[in-house]
């Protein structure tokens, strides 16, 4: 799949870029019921239903699996869709390596995720991540949301997160001039993002909804690590 000049520059620009219909509908479907299935088989490596002090999210019945592409064939056939690692390789100018798979859930009631850096986590340059809607995503699901230009902000401090909201307990400093961007998409659409671009969502308000999304991360083949800066990762919050 080749991108437009405009969508490249966009890209460029704002940190992310929406793809619509990266996936068709019926391939969308089959990754809803794959999951749901593995989740209902018990727990897998790496499973994190978030912290325990809201005991009544329903993600603690739907824990986020992650890496799922080391153990299931499906998986990885998926996160290698051509079209996907086509349009990696001309957002970062390199070869495409996958680093990371994840499949979120968010059930009705579920909470969302702080604003954060994806190289907040992992420290590598250059790092770009594919959120693809499974389920129908707007606000009232806790949509996928996103901060325009803020990778051009650079490396940002971590700090508490509000886990009434959030089920991870580390966000980024959000800078005062910042302006939130929450992101519709329908099943099967990707948003392409910078590992400097800020991103999360919120809790999931309906009681009848899901807002389940398959993740993927990929570095560069000649991409390198770096060492982050004091207060710039999430390990260093957790062990302040």
């Amino acid at each position: 799949m080749l991108l437009t000049g405009q969508q490249r520059n966009t890209y460029r620009e704002s940190g992310y870029l929406l793809v619509t219909g990266l996936f068709d509908n019926k391939t969308a479907e089959r990754m809803i019921d794959h999951y749901m299935k593995m989740r209902a088989e018990g727990p897998k490596p790496g499973d994190s239903g978030g912290t325990p002090d809201d005991p009544d999210d329903p993600t603690h019945k739907y824990p986020r699996m992650i890496n799922m592409h080391r153990w299931d064939g499906t998986t990885d056939g998926w996160a290698q869709q051509a079209d996907m690692l086509a349009i990696v390789n001309q957002l970062i100018d390199d070869t495409p390596v996958l680093q990371q798979t994840m499949l979120y859930f968010k059930p009705p009631g579920g909470r969302g995720q702080g604003l954060h850096q994806d190289q907040q986590y992992i420290t590598t340059e250059p790092l770009i991540g594919v959120w693809i809607a499974l389920d129908e995503s707007d606000k009232a699901v806790g949509q996928m949301t996103v901060i325009p230009g803020s990778h051009k902000f650079g490396h940002l401090p971590v700090q508490a997160a509000d886990t009434s909201v959030s089920f991870t307990p580390v966000q980024s400093v959000i800078p005062a001039e910042a302006s939130k961007e929450g992101i519709n998409m329908k099943p099967g659409d990707a948003l392409f993002f910078d590992g400097k671009t800020l991103h999360g969502s919120y809790r999931n308000t309906t009681k009848d909804r899901w807002r389940r999304s398959f993740i993927c991360h990929y570095i560069g083949e000649h991409a390198v690590n770096f060492e982050p800066e004091q207060g710039t990762h999430v390990s260093h919050l957790r062990s302040s």
